[in-house]
């Protein structure tokens, strides 16, 4: 083997580990503001999209505009909506639900379903009857002495009325006086604002 010229050296193996890793470092190019600035807004328009998305076909948020829910909801809260429920289940009696109005479709309503289609329904003195039969119905507003007829509802239609009986333009005012399940956006489940009022319904 010949021996090194005397003017080369060979560096020690920490030294050369050194000197390799500052190289690498010199070869990435530093990224582009652009580049940055790109993902970024790759990031948010995602983010809209699985919004999008969630709202369309799972949850839907809903602000109690009126007093017609008072007391199981109150104006202002916020509630959110399953938007899937009824594709795997038919509607029940008791279903809080948000729906498009059928005497205006561009305005959403919240209300309780009281009879469904095939039942009959009436109203004596503040009593809800529903196939003859008297309701329990703990959670209303005060005190209620109106009356309504008794009424038929057609399959694939339901009756709906607010809790608070006094103050809700529901199915009794009506013509017909039911609404199309088709009309239905979902099930209200829970309000999840203001912090004080979070919580599922009954």
């Amino acid at each position: 083997m010949r021996p090194l010229p005397p003017s080369y050296s060979t560096p020690p193996p920490g030294r050369q580990k050194k000197l390799s890793q500052r190289k690498t470092k010199k070869a990435k190019k530093p990224r582009s503001q652009m580049r940055n600035l790109m993902e970024l807004v790759g990031i948010f328009l995602g983010a809209i999209a699985v919004a999008f998305v969630v709202q369309a076909f799972f949850l839907k948020p809903f602000q109690i505009p009126s007093e017609s829910m008072v007391p199981t909801i109150d104006p202002g809260d916020r509630i959110l909506i399953n938007r899937l429920v009824y594709r795997f289940g038919p509607v029940q009696r008791g279903d809080i639900i948000v729906f498009k109005a059928p005497m205006n479709p561009d305005v959403d309503f919240v209300k309780r379903v009281i009879a469904i289609g095939g039942d009959t329904v009436e109203v004596k003195r503040g009593t809800v009857l529903v196939n003859g039969e008297p309701q329990v119905e703990n959670y209303l507003n005060g005190v209620d002495v109106s009356n309504f007829p008794l009424t038929s509802i057609p399959e694939g239609n339901v009756f709906v009325m607010g809790d608070n009986r006094g103050d809700s333009g529901d199915a009794r005012f009506w013509n017909p006086h039911w609404l199309p399940e088709e009309n239905i956006l979902g099930k209200a489940f829970m309000t999840y604002w203001p912090p004080g009022r979070i919580g599922t319904f009954h």
